[in-house]
C-alpha cells in the first residue's frame, strides 16, 4: 500500500538534502566549465540536463517514500523502457525482446513478493531463452538472440529485481535505496567536475576516451560528498568500516557503470541509447551506473557486516 511520505521522519531531510545536493553539484559543474553567461547556458547540454536533473531526483525521493504501487510503477517504467532501448541498439528479434519485458516485470514481482526467490531468476531466464529455438526450430542467428537477449537481461531486468528486493525485504531497504541512488548521482557528477579540473590521464583511451583518472577519483569524492550530506539515512547501526565500503563500492560501481555503458554502446556501434531524455540521451543512459553500483553495493555491505560479526 502507498504511504504517506511526510509520515516518515526521513523525507523531509532527504528531501531537502537532494535539493542541496543537486545546487551544490550545477555550481561546481559552472565553476569547472567557467561559463556564466545565461544566454549561453540555457542553449547548452549542461543546462538541459540539470533541468532534468531538478525534475528527476525530488520526483524520485518522493516515489520511494510513497512506496508501494507507485515505487512498482517507476521500477516498471525503467525495465520496459530501458529493455526496449537494448533491444533496438543491439537489434534484439521482436519474440526474444517480448520474453525480455515479460521476464523483466515476473522478476519485479517475484522481488516484491517473493524475494527468497530472486536468486532463480537468472536460471529460469536462460531456460525460457533457449525454449524459443528449440520450440520453433528456427535456428538462424539463435545463438547472437540468445546471448544478446540474456545479456540485456543481466544488464537492466535483474539489477531492476534487486532494487525492488533489498527496498521491499530489508529492514533498512528504503535508506539503502535513497543513499546508493543518490550517491551514484553525485558520483557522476564529481567524476565530471574533477576531471574538468584535473587533467590526467585517460583511463581506457580506446573505450572511454573521456574517462581519466582524475575522474575516477571524482567518482570517490563525489560518493564521499553524498553519504556525507546524507548521513542522516545512514543506519545507526553501520559499523564506520561498513560506511566506508559504502562509499568506496558506489564510487567504483558508478565508475564501472560508466565503462560498461562505453563499451556497449562501442559494441553495438551507437552513442545513444535513444532521445528520450532531454541532455542525455535515453533512460539507460540515466540509469546504468545505478543498476551497475547497487547491486555491487549491497553484496559488498552484506559481506562486510557478515565478516565484522
Amino acid at each position: 500500500m502507498p504511504n504517506n511520505p511526510f509520515a516518515n521522519d526521513l523525507f523531509l531531510p532527504v528531501l531537502l538534502r537532494v535539493v542541496v545536493l543537486l545546487l551544490a553539484g550545477f555550481a561546481a559543474v559552472l565553476v569547472a566549465r567557467r561559463r556564466w553567461s545565461l544566454r549561453v547556458l540555457r542553449r547548452s547540454t549542461l543546462f538541459l540536463r540539470a533541468r532534468v536533473w531538478f525534475v528527476i531526483g525530488p520526483l524520485f525521493v518522493i516515489a520511494v517514500f510513497i512506496g508501494g504501487f507507485v515505487s512498482f510503477l517507476l521500477a516498471t517504467y525503467v525495465v520496459l523502457q530501458g529493455s526496449s532501448e537494448i533491444v533496438r541498439i543491439a537489434g534484439i528479434q521482436r519474440r526474444y525482446a517480448l520474453l525480455l519485458m515479460l521476464w523483466g516485470e515476473v522478476g519485479l514481482l517475484v522481488a516484491a513478493f517473493f524475494g527468497s526467490y530472486v536468486v532463480f531468476l537468472p536460471f529460469g531466464f536462460l531456460i525460457l531463452l533457449t525454449l524459443l529455438p528449440v520450440l520453433s526450430r528456427e535456428l538462424t542467428d539463435a545463438h547472437r538472440q540468445v546471448a544478446d537477449t540474456l545479456f540485456a537481461y543481466v544488464y537492466v531486468g535483474l539489477p531492476m529485481a534487486y532494487i525492488v528486493f533489498v527496498k521491499s525485504s530489508e529492514p533498512l531497504g528504503l535508506n539503502f535505496l535513497v543513499v546508493v541512488t543518490i550517491a551514484v548521482a553525485v558520483s557522476d557528477i564529481g567524476s565530471w567536475v574533477v576531471g574538468q579540473v584535473l587533467k590526467t590521464p585517460q583511463l581506457l583511451q580506446e573505450m572511454a576516451p573521456g574517462k581519466t583518472w582524475s575522474g575516477a577519483l571524482g567518482n570517490l569524492l563525489g560518493s564521499a560528498a553524498a553519504v556525507a550530506l546524507l548521513w542522516v539515512a545512514v543506519p545507526k547501526s553501520w559499523p564506520m568500516v561498513v560506511v566506508v565500503v559504502l562509499v568506496v563500492m558506489t564510487g567504483l560501481g558508478s565508475l564501472w557503470g560508466d565503462l560498461t555503458d562505453a563499451f556497449v554502446k562501442r559494441a553495438f556501434g551507437t552513442t545513444a541509447t535513444s532521445t528520450l531524455v532531454i541532455g542525455y540521451g535515453g533512460v539507460l543512459d540515466r540509469v546504468v551506473s545505478l543498476l551497475m553500483a547497487f547491486p555491487l553495493t549491497y553484496f559488498a555491505v552484506v559481506v562486510t557486516e557478515r565478516i565484522i560479526r
